[in-house]
């Protein structure tokens, strides 16, 4: 009697999944990524993870997105050509093997497109909301101490290390195209987490156009390597600040820039004291008076002292904002004496913000993209052009 050769099936869920993880791996190896392998990797398994709930959602992200980013040389875009293919193929299986798709179709067709555009939108303004803008600000100071023509700043804060198109072009083009003079660096430019370069690029790359400044922020000291940082910054011409005064010629008159060190490095009541000290070398100066700060929810002590501009960033806008309202989503609380954020549904997260007859704040939402966990919704990443006029 003849034996009888089972039929073998291979699930086209495991040959997609296994065609997926081949090409990822050989795409990392031909186009090898600018942070550590698992920066790269762990996103990519979270996304198939998250495909078992969302299904639609993250085809579409995946698809809008990628994963590699930008690709310069052509070898490397025919490189990860088999990733994105394998990409949309494994998430499309997925997909349609998720019990929320299956569910939705008990329902009809009708839920199931209702389903997809829901999450296609979603997706399309998960990526929409990652491209830069540049926010301007014109602010009234006393006209005795700026030149006829005003002053111009670039403010950025909170980049993260994040990146801005090859050579960080991008954001090194926007920052030109505005032509300041000066740019001020409010903290968290480095991360405590992801690799240097890309921060290294861009302060290289500015400093050598424009007089820049330099505050320290928390993810600088928890990433213990302050002085490995200021070793870079001082090479790459960056002046900093933090915790002292440097009075510079900018524009044609002399401009008093203040620093402060993070709360981080200082801990709370050290870090007002530390305020008190620059304050008072200031307090008697003829000069414009600018203070940078990383931390924005310590309005009240800004207040009390004659700064004319503060400039800050921390929040990152509460990641998510309230259209058409100053209130973003959740921020960071530090908790420290003197302190007016919230953590929740709070004001004072992005904007210009007058704290008394002749002191403004302007806060940063920062350039942090894919260092954070969750995408900006209503939270465009931003740099800041900072018009100094004379008040009338």
């Amino acid at each position: 009697m003849p034996v009888m050769k089972a039929d073998v099936k291979i699930p086209r869920l495991a040959v997609a999944g296994i065609a997926y993880l081949v090409s990822l791996a050989a795409t990392l190896a031909v186009v090898p990524p600018e942070g550590a392998w698992y920066e790269v990797v762990l996103p990519v398994l979270a996304e198939a993870a998250l495909m078992l709930l969302f299904g639609p959602y993250l085809l579409v992200t995946g698809f809008a997105t990628g994963f590699l980013g930008e690709v310069a040389a052509w070898w490397g875009l025919l490189a990860a050509a088999p990733f994105y293919l394998a990409h949309v193929v494994f998430l499309a299986v997925l997909s349609h093997r998720t019990s929320l798709w299956r569910r939705l179709g008990r329902r009809g067709e009708c839920a199931r497109k209702s389903a997809v555009a829901f999450f296609a939108l979603v997706s399309a303004l998960g990526v929409w909301y990652e491209i830069p803008e540049v926010t301007r600000y014109d602010i009234a100071v006393d006209g005795a101490k700026i030149p006829p023509g005003g002053l111009r700043f670039a403010v950025v804060s909170d980049l993260h290390s994040c990146r801005y198109g090859t050579g960080q072009c991008a954001l090194i083009q926007a920052i030109q195209a505005q032509k300041p003079d000066a740019v001020l660096l409010v903290g968290d430019i480095f991360d405590d987490v992801k690799p240097d370069t890309n921060t290294k690029t861009f302060l290289s790359a500015v400093a050598q156009d424009f007089p820049c400044f330099y505050v320290y922020g928390n993810h600088e000291y928890w990433s213990e390597r302050i002085w490995e940082m200021q070793d870079i910054l001082l090479a790459a011409g960056v002046t900093v600040v933090s915790g002292r005064v440097k009075t510079a010629l900018i524009g044609g008159v002399a401009v008093d820039i203040c620093g402060l060190d993070d709360p981080a490095g200082l801990g709370g009541e050290a870090w007002l004291a530390g305020l008190d000290e620059v304050a008072a070398h200031v307090a008697a100066s003829p000069r414009l008076k600018i203070l940078l700060s990383h931390r924005s929810e310590y309005a009240r002590a800004y207040a009390q002292y004659g700064f004319d501009l503060v400039v800050s960033g921390h929040l990152h806008g509460g990641q998510w904002r309230v259209p058409g309202l100053d209130i973003g989503v959740c921020g960071p609380k530090s908790g420290g004496p003197d302190s007016s954020a919230r953590m929740f549904f709070a004001r004072h997260m992005g904007g210009a913000y007058k704290l008394n007859r002749t002191t403004t704040q302007v806060v940063l939402r920062g350039l942090a993209r894919e260092s954070t966990p969750l995408p900006r919704f209503f939270n465009h990443p931003e740099f800041a052009v900072v018009n100094l006029v004379a008040r009338t």
